[in-house]
């Protein structure tokens, strides 16, 4: 049995962050905290979207401290912000971390206590109207019920049960993006999109969407990457990260995922790359149970195959694929950032522990994680 939904309407195309004013007042809000990062509230997209909500007669209440990896402690000062302006509305401009710090703080708007109290816990008190402007095309969060929060109490990541209210997807707002960035949350566009895929229980539409959004980075990361200004490559980016939010909010991330999120608590190290050195491994141990599902991971890459190959073969096809995918694009190896191989190991206690190894479509053991985690340095130099 699979189970398919969408969490927020979307309004897609350049140009669309000028709506924001007026899209957040059919909402109803007439008071709202924007939430962002130092970065983007230099840029003109974040100058754009305050234009706007202030032209729609809306008071603006700002948050930009957010910071990649957001921790406990500041969604905690956000929520107490929130709380003593009596905010009725919460935008998000920027990438993952303003929209998961996003989630996080309208956990707490109507809620008493800090953020780590509603790790994983659905039940409390809603908050207010949400709306997402996407400036990185990777995470997908406008369309996931997840937002990703640094445990700072216990060094590790923990989420909170959130759904936005909108999105909007203005490849405008993607262009300045550089490279090194670009790179690495497509990269965790195709890991969403290939663990959906590989899911434990997976579902037809999640199948869809993740294969499309797998063809479009293929296709277009290369391309903004070595121009950012393609409006287009952009554009077809930002649909690929949505498609892939919306699929694995479905069928679930798994493996790959949970040695990001472990890799990233230890060694601080941008998610979207561990997502990259990840993937192959994980590709082969998904192959092992269920080799069809691996196929279409590698045929949505345009990997051809002759129909003769073992479910082995198809893994290492798709693993080397993927390889040599993220070296085009310049993805560091572990030795490249410094990190040893016996340091690489020693997270495999924290794989364990992370939410979405509940999620593995076949269950390993301790040794069994430890040869993939080693496989991830040696076979990405």
């Amino acid at each position: 049995m699979g189970r398919y939904a969408q969490t927020c309407p979307i309004i897609y195309g350049a140009g669309t962050i000028s709506l924001l004013g007026e899209e957040v007042k059919k909402l109803g809000c007439s008071k709202v905290m924007v939430v962002s990062d130092k970065i983007v509230s230099e840029k003109q997209t974040y100058a754009t979207c305050k234009k706007s909500l202030l032209a729609a007669g809306l008071e603006v209440v700002e948050f930009t401290e957010i910071i990649p990896d957001p921790p406990d402690y500041m969604i905690n000062r956000g929520g107490e912000l929130a709380k003593a302006e009596k905010i009725d509305g919460i935008i998000a401009i920027g990438g993952g971390s303003p929209m998961d710090a996003a989630k996080g703080i309208n956990v707490l708007v109507n809620n008493p206590g800090t953020v780590n109290q509603y790790f994983g816990n659905p039940f409390y008190t809603p908050g207010v109207p949400v709306v997402m402007v996407v400036t990185t095309a990777g995470t997908g969060s406008e369309s996931t019920s997840v937002g990703v929060i640094t445990d700072t109490a216990n060094n590790v990541k923990n989420s909170v049960i959130c759904n936005a209210t909108l999105g909007i997807l203005d490849p405008e707002a993607t262009l300045t993006a550089p490279p090194e960035l670009t790179a690495q949350t497509g990269m965790d566009t195709f890991a969403h999109a290939a663990e959906a895929i590989t899911a434990k229980i997976p579902n037809p539409k999640s199948e869809l969407l993740a294969s499309n959004a797998i063809n479009k980075v293929v296709a277009n990361l290369p391309l903004a990457i070595a121009d950012g200004q393609n409006i287009e490559a952009r554009g077809e980016l930002l649909l690929a990260s949505n498609f892939a939010g919306i699929a694995f909010n479905d069928a679930l991330v798994h493996l790959g995922h949970a040695i990001a999120h472990a890799v990233g608590a230890k060694f601080h190290i941008t998610h979207g790359i561990v997502c990259a050195l990840a993937l192959p491994e994980v590709m082969k141990y998904a192959a092992d149970i269920n080799e069809q599902k691996v196929k279409i991971v590698g045929e949505a890459m345009g990997i051809r195959f002759s129909g003769q190959e073992s479910p082995k073969e198809i893994g290492e096809l798709v693993a080397q694929g993927i390889r040599g995918f993220a070296k085009n694009l310049d993805i560091k190896s572990f030795e490249a950032l410094g990190i040893a191989r016996k340091e690489l190991l020693e997270i495999t206690p924290l794989v364990f522990k992370d939410a979405c190894y509940n999620f593995v479509p076949k269950e390993l053991t301790k040794a069994e994680v430890e040869v993939i985690l080693g496989n991830m340095y040696d076979n990405y130099k």
